[in-house]
């Protein structure tokens, strides 16, 4: 399973996507670093940090730049 996750970026900006689960916990790091203005698609593929596959359930996504804007979203992963 794939699951695609688009973003625009204004300007050049630091930019983090990072992979909840719902008590908070980080799953996964999909992106860390400087993008250039633009639109985005990153791929997860449903594995954490340590490369393992993850359990069905909820899980929240948050996109954070260093303007201080963050997007919150939720996310179900099911098998």
């Amino acid at each position: 399973p794939v699951t695609a996750i688009t973003f625009d970026v204004a300007e050049m900006d630091e930019i983090s996507l990072i992979v909840y689960d719902i008590m908070g916990k980080e799953v996964a790091t999909l992106v860390s670093g400087v993008y250039t203005p633009g639109s985005y698609m990153v791929e997860w593929n449903a594995v954490n940090n340590a490369g393992h596959g993850i359990a069905s359930g909820m899980y929240i996504y948050r996109y954070i730049s260093n303007n201080e804007k963050a997007i919150t979203r939720k996310m179900l992963y099911l098998k």
